[in-house]
């Protein structure tokens, strides 16, 4: 007989993290196989989850926080062909009707007219009555509540348990968390300076056969299926760097597709940001309008970015009808259909009229004018006002000044000290920007130094409440950079009082430190040894047995570090000032204790070097390398009676939840263990 128990707290112990009430971004989520993510995906989701939920405070309630990072798109009436086309939906007085999994044919027809319009060919159609001129028909294409529902959609189709999607770094973070969650695998295909931040078509080809063999050897030995790479997702314009492909990019995006098609890859094309491409001239290019290409090619279409309709969540998607097939089964099994009314939306958006194109350039062009102008108002306040266009100069200062006074303003648009965008990265589309703040790595805000992500979010939201999401959230490829990817479609006045908060902060910082922290070599065992025995003589005076410190020897303790070097050397960081060892940490990334990860086995700074920040620096450094590893938490034992010890530990957020006798010399000693959690 079942032990009765209450359904609420049954549910509370099958998903804990319901125990917890959230402000800001909800549960991020874990794969529906429930396995971890892979050690990438979950540094984007731990990134995510910092900046929309852990670096928030107990105020946030009453104090509203200034977010830099939103993906709202700017404040602008919705596209009005769209809102006409409801509304005459709602007069019409049909919404007594349940609406057709698949979408009204009508509706599916006036998006066919447009993608044919935009240049969509298929010029190996199937044998089908319905079939046009172009080789599609309406059964190309179906709607539902938003691209990001289709996404997932999508995923779940084409891919099998172990099977590898391909995206770009820098990329949009949730996309990859969603991969994961449906059970498939990521892997990044990084976007290089030297590529223009665009893709490399025999990088792409190269990284693709890499996975694949991979693959093979893993899966050889095992009877049936082999994963594989099943789908490059392109966005284009691409999520956060704002590059465009368009018809100028023609011969790339056609060996892009080549690739993939030849190695049987499907693309994935997300087109959201298309319509807000700055340049009308080289809109980007949708691939599917490649002869040869379009049953390859699964496009994404949306009206969230660049139409202002982000809060009715509407998109839909182009693809062989085969895929649309699947896609319809899946909605009528989970949500039996989308709206109508998000169809009727879609259709007055997107149509193949010349009254539609007539009302979209129109549209457009004030649109694009205003997130140009943004841009240059970003531009402005990072840079310095003389980098901007001319004619948004005048506009810029006087805007600024209203808002800051005169004094302010001109601070302000002098530019941010030590930051500034990445070269050959200044968006063309979009409303994101990457800036590049790894001139004040290393620079310290009351004695913390800011050397990873979260050093730098921790650093902003302290000093004025400012977050935005940083270089891990996206794949940034360059791991040694500090980078965060700022939106410029706030409302003026928020805009530039975010940037303000931003220059002021850099302001307060003090200059790095004189020492770095690396690896140990051999040459270091010496200077090791001696911290590690001045330290016991220093820390452990009143705690340890006098006999027991008089005991320990510089020379005996060189000879044992020496002795076991190579088998050590990778588990020790040590700080240094030149030739100079200041500290060092020695961790274990597989202790096989109880429950734990990982373990920091010492950590030691010389006495007359204490209280300059190197142990939370050599501390941080340790969690940085287990959590490279995919370690998610670390023990730390230290006695009970050094107090130094306990406060260290507790104010980096350790907590104790285990106690030990440990023999030294011939006597026993009780030990703290202090739990971290690595993200």
């Amino acid at each position: 007989m079942l032990t009765k128990s209450y359904a609420i707290d049954r549910l509370l112990r099958e998903r804990p993290h319901l125990r917890e009430r959230r402000f800001g971004l909800p549960y991020i989520g874990g794969r529906a196989d429930g396995e971890q993510f892979n050690p990438t995906v979950q540094a984007i989701a731990d990134a995510i989850d910092f900046y929309g939920y852990e670096v928030r405070d107990e105020n946030i309630a009453t104090i509203p926080d200034t977010d830099l990072g939103s993906g709202n798109p700017v404040k602008f009436p919705a596209f009005h062909p769209a809102v006409e086309a409801m509304k005459k939906s709602l007069d019409n007085d049909l919404m007594y009707r349940y609406p057709y999994t698949e979408g009204a044919d009508e509706i599916r027809q006036k998006l066919l007219d447009y993608v044919e319009r935009e240049g969509f060919i298929n010029t190996q159609p199937y044998s089908l009555d319905s079939i046009d001129e172009k080789g599609i028909s309406v059964h190309n294409i179906t709607f539902s509540v938003s691209t990001s529902v289709l996404f997932n959609q999508i995923i779940n189709i084409i891919c099998n348990p172990g099977d590898v999607v391909l995206v770009t770094g820098p990329n949009y973070g949730l996309f990859t968390i969603r991969t994961e969650r449906a059970g498939a695998e990521v892997e990044v295909l990084e976007l290089e300076k030297e590529d223009n931040f665009l893709v490399n078509p025999s990088k792409l080809a190269k990284r693709i056969d890499e996975l694949n063999q991979s693959l093979q050897q893993v899966y050889h030995r095992r009877k049936g299926y082999v994963p594989r790479v099943v789908a490059f997702l392109n966005a284009n314009p691409n999520n956060p760097t704002g590059k465009v492909m368009g018809k100028n990019e023609y011969s790339l995006l056609y060996e892009i597709s080549n690739v993939c098609m030849k190695r049987g890859v499907f693309v994935i094309d997300d087109l959201v940001y298309r319509d807000i491409t700055y340049d009308k001239e080289n809109i980007a290019m949708p691939i599917a309008t490649i002869p040869g290409m379009f049953r390859n090619t699964i496009s994404l279409f949306g009206l969230s970015k660049s139409y202002s309709m982000a809060s009715l969540r509407a998109g839909f998607v182009v693809a062989d009808e085969v895929i649309i097939r699947e896609i319809v089964n899946r909605i009528f099994q989970t949500m039996d259909s989308a709206p109508s009314i998000i169809g009727e939306a879609l259709g007055g958006a997107f149509n193949g009229t010349d009254e539609r194109y007539q009302a979209y350039d129109r549209y457009f062009n004030d649109l694009r004018e205003i997130y140009l102008y943004k841009f240059n108002l970003l531009k402005a306040m990072v840079s310095g006002i003389d980098t901007v266009a001319p004619q948004f100069k005048q506009q810029i200062i006087e805007t600024t000044t209203n808002i800051l006074g005169e004094k302010e303003a001109t601070k302000i648009l002098g530019g941010i000290p030590m930051v500034d965008f990445p070269e050959n990265l200044e968006p063309e589309s979009g409303f994101f920007a990457i800036l590049d703040f790894t001139k004040i790595k290393g620079m310290k805000y009351k004695d913390k130094a800011i050397r990873t992500d979260e050093d730098l979010l921790r650093f902003f939201y302290a000093t004025s409440r400012t977050r935005f999401l940083v270089g891990q959230s996206i794949s940034w490829p360059y791991e040694d950079e500090l980078v965060g990817r700022i939106t410029f479609s706030l409302e003026d006045d928020r805009l530039i009082q975010g940037i303000a908060n931003i220059h002021n902060a850099i302001l307060l910082l003090e200059p790095k430190d004189d020492y770095i922290i690396r690896k140990n070599i051999y040459e270091d065992q010496e200077q090791m040894a001696r911290i590690k025995v001045n330290g016991w003589k220093t820390a452990y005076d009143t705690i340890v047995s006098s006999a027991y410190l008089n005991s320990l020897s510089y020379e005996a303790q060189t000879k044992r570090y020496q002795a076991s070097f190579e088998e050590y050397k990778d588990l020790v960081f040590v700080a240094v000032r030149g030739d100079e060892v200041l500290g060092y940490a020695c961790f274990n990334p597989i202790p096989n204790i109880d429950w734990f990860d990982s373990e920091l086995v010492s950590l030691y700074v010389k006495p007359s070097e204490t209280k300059k920040g190197i142990g939370s620096s050599l501390f941080l450094e340790t969690c940085k390398q287990l959590k490279s590893l995919g370690k998610k938490n670390m023990i730390v034992w230290c006695l009970s009676d050094n107090k130094n010890a306990i406060k260290f530990y507790e104010e980096l957020g350790g907590n104790i939840v285990k106690t030990k006798e440990v023999k030294i010399g011939d006597n026993y000693y009780k030990e703290y263990g202090f739990y971290f959690q690595l993200k």
